[in-house]
């Protein structure tokens, strides 16, 4: 399911670009997908009925000749026996081969004396006695030999054996034939695969309908998300695509593609309301310059210098202001916080060394913190000259002002999988105005000042910036403020140590110390 946010808003709408519109006659991923498995689906069919009804045939042809060849053999075996026992005419041979004979549904047998027929068994499924069975049957004699031939009987082809027999002392020729109907029994088998043939059809069919259903179950959300990216314009990017619960690469790519919207519903949004705090913002400094200019006399220096000077600081703000701006805009960005290896044994005295001419105050840096750590130390010491110059607005001249900078938590197990939970605390302390009670809650939020009596007013940014680089590192900014004591601000950022570097290169085996090389 689509679930789209309507705006009643008296804004633009927006239609779907052309090229992103689906063309009538376009194939679709679904039907692509679905006409390729069908095909496999077909042609593994046809080849696994191709080879089985081949080797079905080529098992008839082989079993027909066998049985035909058993025939014979016995023949010849019955007239073997009649030599060694009792020598035997000829047509005591054919007449005992024939009896002997007990012919399958798809059998006959006939013998012939001279080709004229002469014995046959009893209840044959067909006889070989009509006579164009015959005038086949004597073209393809071959005298003393036995051959395998075609037969035409009743217009269905037979495969037969005929036998030449002759008996010593006998003049005649006799003939023993043996006929198979196998092309009845190969139409038994073109049955059998044009059965196969209509219920592999039937499931192609049903794996057509299937394969739809289910591709277009698994599709669904490709649909989704073109649909959805037909319908994104900067006044709704609202739209999300259902997530399926499957874990396969359509899930992930529905929870990419939402992951990409909030991405970029988050730069549309960051992006008006840093325009929209632009111009509410930059419209007070520039009203004063206009009223000033407006009212300046040209001919009196006094009054035109004095006009200049007021232009000059609303500028000044102005450029402060979209600086401030700006910082908060790129905070979203991935690039904000650039982490490299910080000390911070000396981390402390690099910050006091520039916050302490921000006022002629009573400067004190309390740090017991060690080690290396990963952050970002220009961010970091752009939120602590921040602090410092609200502490500056709202402190006394000559009243102290610390900075700490220490680590905070428990450390981690030696020899044990527990990492610990250690944090970096860099906190300002001042002995100023305080906050408010009822702005504590409020005081990081933008454009939000409190009074500090001064005459240098500031943007009501600076605080938000404090709060973005303290989030950036993964950390929080905490504030305690008591009206008429003072207010503690503190960065709580996660520890995030560096493995020390040692202080020689390692020494490989066979490898001559650097002292040995270096003579060498």
């Amino acid at each position: 399911m689509l679930m789209r946010m309507t705006h009643e808003s008296g804004g633009t709408e927006h239609t779907p670009r052309s090229s992103s519109t689906v063309l009538p006659g376009r194939r679709t991923v679904r039907g692509r997908v679905l006409a390729m498995m069908l095909a496999f689906m077909l042609v593994g069919l046809a080849a696994a009925g191709a080879v089985t009804y081949t080797s079905q045939f080529e098992t008839l042809e082989d079993r027909v000749d066998l049985e035909l060849r058993q025939e014979i053999d016995e023949l010849t075996l019955l007239a073997q026996q009649s030599m060694d026992q009792s020598p035997a005419g000829l047509e005591e041979l054919l007449k005992s081969a024939t009896a002997a004979v007990v012919p399958g549904q798809y059998e006959s047998v006939l013998a012939l004396v001279d080709g004229a027929p002469r014995y046959q068994p009893e209840d044959l499924p067909y006889s070989l006695s009509d006579q164009a069975v015959l005038e086949q049957i004597r073209r393809h004699r071959v005298p003393g030999r036995t051959v395998f031939v075609g037969l035409t009987v009743d217009g269905e082809v037979h495969r037969a054996a005929v036998a030449s027999v002759s008996v010593g002392g006998d003049d005649r020729e006799g003939t023993f034939v043996v006929a198979n109907r196998i092309s009845v029994q190969r139409e038994e088998i073109w049955t059998s695969a044009g059965i196969f043939a209509a219920t592999s059809f039937g499931v192609l069919l049903l794996a057509a309908v299937a394969g739809y259903l289910v591709s277009g179950r698994l599709m669904r959300p490709l649909g989704e998300l073109r649909e959805a990216t037909e319908s994104i314009t900067p006044d709704d990017l609202e739209m999300r695509v259902t997530v399926p619960e499957t874990d396969d690469d359509v899930a992930a790519l529905a929870r990419t593609f939402n992951t990409m919207l909030d991405r970029i519903d988050d730069g549309f949004i960051e992006q008006r309301r840093f325009m929209s705090d632009v111009s509410h913002e930059l419209r007070t400094p520039l009203t004063i310059i206009r009223g000033t200019f407006e009212t300046t006399d040209a001919t009196d220096p006094d009054d035109v210098a004095e006009s200049r000077q007021i232009a000059l600081e609303e500028v000044e703000r102005m450029d402060k202001l979209v600086t401030d701006l700006s910082t908060l805009a790129k905070s979203r960005r991935p690039d904000f916080i650039r982490t490299a290896p910080v000390d911070l044994e000396q981390f402390g005295s690099r910050v006091l060394a520039r916050i302490e001419h921000l006022g002629t105050r009573d400067w004190m840096l309390e740090s017991d913190a060690r080690g290396t750590v990963l952050a970002d130390s220009d961010r970091l010491i752009q939120a602590v000259v921040q602090l410092a110059a609200n502490a500056v607005r709202f402190s006394a001249e000559g009243s102290r002002i610390r900075l700490r900078v220490t680590t905070i938590g428990r450390r981690p197990l030696p020899g044990t999988a527990d990492a610990g939970s250690r944090s970096i605390l860099i906190s300002l302390r001042d002995e100023g105005a305080g906050i408010p009670t009822d702005r504590l809650d409020t005081i990081f939020e933008r454009f939000v000042q409190v009074d500090s009596g001064s005459s240098v007013s500031g943007s009501g940014l600076g605080l938000s910036i404090v709060r973005a680089i303290a989030e950036g590192h993964g950390g929080r900014v905490h504030v305690d403020s008591q009206p008429g004591v003072g207010s503690d601000f503190s960065l709580i950022l996660p520890l995030l140590e560096v493995p020390p570097v040692p202080s020689s290169p390692p020494q490989f085996p066979n490898q001559p110390p650097p002292d040995a090389r270096r003579h060498a």
